[in-house]
């Protein structure tokens, strides 16, 4: 049995927000040490399929640690996908993060292997506040001054 392999392009991103969806989660084994168990630690490897045009079907990945404080990346990311802050004592799966979309920020990282796409963070999709048919540019809200009255 022969092995054979087929060369691909690299994805050629540019550093900015890309509009994706969160499409798994894993476990895996950190190359950092834990300095007190001497056991390798374990982090979450988050994977992205990128929504961009010119993007469709690629896919992005971002680490953070298992860490789930109020201040984790963990529970940032995750926050940001259900479009709300998580309580403590509340548990979340991945089927519950699974299929949500957001808006990642990419920056490029440059290493000695190359430049490569890094997931800086995951920002939740702003919701409208106008209903849903409704033109916005027609009324002005709470917040919006109406300038139609403004003798010019």
């Amino acid at each position: 049995m022969s092995i054979s392999l087929t060369a691909t392009d690299a994805a050629d991103y540019e550093a900015g927000a890309y509009r994706a969806k969160l499409i798994d989660l894993e476990t895996a084994e950190g190359s950092v040490v834990d300095e007190k168990t001497g056991q390798p630690r374990p982090y979450i490897r988050w994977t992205f399929e990128l929504l961009e045009e010119g993007y469709e079907a690629r896919t992005i990945r971002g680490n953070s640690s298992t860490n789930f404080g109020p201040q984790a990346k963990a529970r940032a990311w995750a926050e940001a996908l259900l479009g709300r802050k998580i309580t403590a004592g509340e548990q979340v799966s991945e089927d519950d993060l699974s299929g949500k979309e957001c808006i990642l920020m990419v920056t490029l990282e440059e290493t000695d292997r190359g430049v490569f796409a890094k997931v800086d963070s995951v920002n939740p999709i702003r919701q409208s506040k106008t209903k849903a048919g409704a033109n916005s540019a027609e009324q002005p809200t709470a917040n919006e001054p109406d300038f139609d009255d403004i003798p010019i």
